[in-house]
């Protein structure tokens, strides 16, 4: 080696190329895709029966979520009354609003539905 000019000569620049994608990774995509399409239509339909007036496996259903709401709505009424002792009162306020008001339609939320339904009608 005579000069740094030399070294200049020698050099290439390093390529990085993508790796091509594989015919088997196409293919687990679009089965993935094609399962997940013809499942959402299977799984929208529990819910679609089970909005009719006369199932009572949807007011079972109905009543069991309410009775966990219930419980939730306690659990957030302490934790507003517990912002509140901690000088938080705005955050309380807040959250006491927003429980309220989601227990409100939670509640009456067949009673919204029927009520949308006689006005279509």
């Amino acid at each position: 080696m005579e000069s740094i000019w030399d070294l200049r000569d020698s050099y290439s620049p390093l390529v990085i190329r993508k790796p091509k994608e594989t015919v088997l990774e196409r293919k687990t995509l679009n089965s993935s895709l094609k399962v997940m399409y013809s499942t959402i239509p299977l799984l929208l339909t529990p819910g679609i029966a089970y909005a009719n007036d006369g199932s009572s496996t949807f007011f079972k259903i109905y009543d069991t979520v309410m009775t966990l709401f219930d419980q939730g709505v306690v659990l957030v009424i302490v934790f507003a009354g517990a912002s509140w002792a901690l000088g938080h009162r705005s955050k309380a306020i807040e959250l006491l609003i927003a429980c309220c008001c989601g227990y409100l339609l939670a509640a009456h939320a067949v009673e919204i539905r029927d009520f949308l339904k006689s006005i279509k009608s």
